[in-house]
């Protein structure tokens, strides 16, 4: 036991495989190229303008799949709608 309380996912379900995450936004947004880890960490290339706050930047990057496709799934969420 490690003191923490036990982690619960709202709204049901187990949360879905970072795999299938990135392969159904890769379907969907083929302007982005999800890097293979190096160094430690997963990159995406998006188009310019995606990123919220910088217009110019297009690199994003995470220590894991799950965490990448977070931020991914945040610019560009999967029903279609901006996150803006």
């Amino acid at each position: 036991m490690t003191g923490r309380p036990d982690l619960r996912v709202i709204g049901g379900g187990a949360p879905e495989d970072p795999v299938v995450r990135r392969q159904r936004f890769e379907q969907a947004n083929p302007g982005t190229v999800i890097l293979p880890p190096a160094a430690g960490r997963w990159r995406a290339v998006v188009p310019p303008g995606l990123i919220p706050g910088d217009g110019t930047r297009t690199t994003l990057g995470a220590l894991d799949l799950e965490a990448l496709m977070n931020q991914l799934e945040e610019i560009c969420p999967p029903d279609g709608l901006s996150a803006g």
